[in-house]
């Protein structure tokens, strides 16, 4: 298998991973507004395992967090633009993912803290998507998801909303909320006003997080 079909499957498993716990979304939680830097964050951390009990390779993730000065703009959301042009960067962070046992498969997140009402939460957008399968990449394109995030002198702290007890609401019509809806996932189609409305009315709510997929993050060893 080459190095294009590493990075991509690696992505795919990490994409897995995560969004089989949470909520996705079309669009970004973040507006220019609530944007926030907090260069805490930066450096290299690791997941402890009960981080993530659902994980059946129970291999630990390594999260690089770096911020770099320019940023690609992307023109079309496929897993083929690598963007075509470099704005000066504000806000991006830039997440590496790889697991301990195979750091050469590493994937690439665009990372962004919001605050909203008083705490800090995080959006995720999957950067790194390379595929050398045409017809395979023509129907991929990257999702956002995003958590609330508590961050320590010494660790980093991220709760997913539950997609469960979000299935449930839109069930029981107890959350009103643009979505879509098939078999076997809800994407949200909300605009990021809207999804910050929603975040900050359940920012408070044990039950709006999925804590047994708690990730943990600290320092790498």
């Amino acid at each position: 298998m080459n190095t294009k079909r590493n990075i991509f499957f690696a992505t795919l498993v990490l994409i897995t991973i995560i969004s089989s716990c949470t909520v996705l979304s079309f669009y970004p939680i973040y507006t220019e507004d609530v944007l926030i830097k907090n260069d805490a964050i930066l450096g290299k951390w690791e997941t402890i395992e009960e981080s993530f009990p659902n994980d059946e390779n129970n291999d630990t993730l390594v999260w690089e967090i770096a911020f770099n000065k320019e940023r690609w703009i992307k023109k079309l959301n496929t897993p083929f633009d690598r963007g075509e042009k470099k704005v000066i960067n504000e806000y991006a962070y830039s997440l590496y993912l790889s697991r301990k046992s195979t750091p050469e498969k590493r994937s690439e997140f665009q990372l962004h803290l919001i605050n909203l009402a008083g705490k800090t939460f995080i959006d995720f957008y999957p950067e790194q998507w390379e595929s050398d399968n045409n017809i395979l990449g023509f129907h991929l394109i990257g999702v956002h998801t995003f958590a609330k995030v508590d961050i320590m002198q010494d660790s980093l702290i991220i709760n997913w909303f539950d997609s469960d007890w979000f299935a449930q609401k839109l069930e029981e019509k107890k959350i009103r909320i643009k979505h879509e809806k098939n078999s076997s996932n809800i994407l949200l189609t909300a605009q990021p006003k809207e999804l910050q409305k929603f975040v900050v009315k359940y920012a408070d709510d044990k039950n709006a997080f999925d804590y047994d997929s708690q990730f943990v993050l600290k320092p790498h060893k």
